[in-house]
């Protein structure tokens, strides 16, 4: 081979070797997917708490969400107020459903449903329309599950603490339920707390609950 051969011959494998070094750097940081990579399934139970979870009511046991559970509201402005079990602001269209109850301290019912979605919600968007619905409940509202009705309660408070987050709390002098709404783009989550007492910090607990949402989807 030639001088100017060989010289051209090593040229070209330094171009080799350095595109292939270009193509193989990697970057630090979270792994991103690649366009197209169809997504992991997420079985919604798996976003559910699970047994020995903690909560501020204590470790979490999970049991069925059983018959005292609120299944209508009157006057029917209140339904989104009222409703954790078929709640109307759960947005439709999900791929995958789960709910369960949970064993915690004595006098206390805690549950959570989730739904997830293959298409992407606007968390934002989700978040306002529970609002306004959840604001239209005026005055007293009575509580319908099987073994009959539960009432007056009201509506004492709502707000949204974070991005993504609606909480509000219906309840009476001897009995308060605290709600609280989180979403994230492929999954929202319904919380319900009831206790004798209220206090419960359901705006800091739905936005630790968003947070794991969002570290698993």
């Amino acid at each position: 081979m030639t001088r100017l051969g060989r010289s051209c011959a090593a040229v070209v494998l330094l171009v080799v070797v350095v595109a292939m070094a270009a193509c193989t750097n990697s970057v630090a940081g979270r792994a991103i997917r690649a366009s197209g990579q169809p997504r992991a399934h997420i079985s919604a139970r798996d976003l559910l708490l699970q047994d020995g979870d903690n909560t501020p009511l204590g470790p979490a046991s999970s049991t069925r969400v059983g018959e005292t559970y609120f299944t209508s509201a009157r006057p029917p402005e209140c339904t989104a107020a009222v409703l954790f079990k078929g709640s109307p602001l759960r947005p439709p269209g999900s791929a995958d459903f789960a709910e369960s109850a949970y064993r915690v301290q004595a006098t206390a019912m805690y549950a959570e449903s989730v739904d997830v979605y293959n298409s992407p919600l606007n968390p934002h968007d989700v978040v306002q329309n529970g609002f306004r619905a959840v604001s239209q409940c005026h005055g007293d509202a009575f509580a319908g599950y099987p073994a009959g009705e539960f009432g007056p309660i009201t509506l004492k408070s709502f707000g949204t603490p974070a991005e993504g987050v609606l909480v509000w709390s219906m309840g009476r002098s001897d009995w308060n339920c605290d709600y609280g709404l989180a979403v994230v783009p492929r999954a929202a989550l319904v919380i319900s707390a009831c206790d004798q007492n209220s206090g419960f910090p359901m705006a800091e607990w739905a936005v630790t609950r968003r947070a794991q949402l969002d570290d698993r989807v």
